[in-house]
């Protein structure tokens, strides 16, 4: 289920960007520790012992693009091009016209095509 989350790095960047949001599964919530290992606490256990210094959320890929479209009004998805994947970004900053991200490179998975849309999406932001 790792491949679910999206990776250190991202998720740092991410905090960066304002993303704030814990996410949670049942009784656990989904962290990175400072040393950029994924870890699980259950909820008491992160709400009472301390453990937000130094941590930061894991979130899955879904809650990451689904933030992207929240605040940022940005539509963003990896999808299957003829023999590999790519991905597809649209961009509405407030205007009433969608800017559309051309295909960005081949991947020979979806997984690579997520993660290559996930740092697209944070370049996007960066550069606003």
């Amino acid at each position: 289920m790792s491949k679910e989350f999206i990776p250190y790095e991202e998720a740092l960047d991410l905090k960066e960007l304002g993303y704030d949001k814990i996410s949670r599964f049942g009784n656990e919530s989904s962290l990175y520790d400072k040393d950029g290992e994924h870890v699980f606490y259950s909820n008491y256990g992160f709400m009472y012992s301390g453990l937000s210094d130094g941590y930061i959320s894991a979130p899955l890929y879904q809650q990451a693009f689904r933030w992207f479209r929240e605040k940022y009004n940005i539509d963003a998805y990896p999808q299957r091009c003829g023999q590999g994947y790519a991905y597809q970004i649209y961009v509405n900053f407030g205007t009433k016209e969608n800017e559309s991200i051309p295909q960005k490179g081949w991947c020979d998975t979806y997984e690579e095509a997520e993660l290559a849309c996930l740092r697209k999406l944070i370049e996007i932001v960066n550069i606003k």
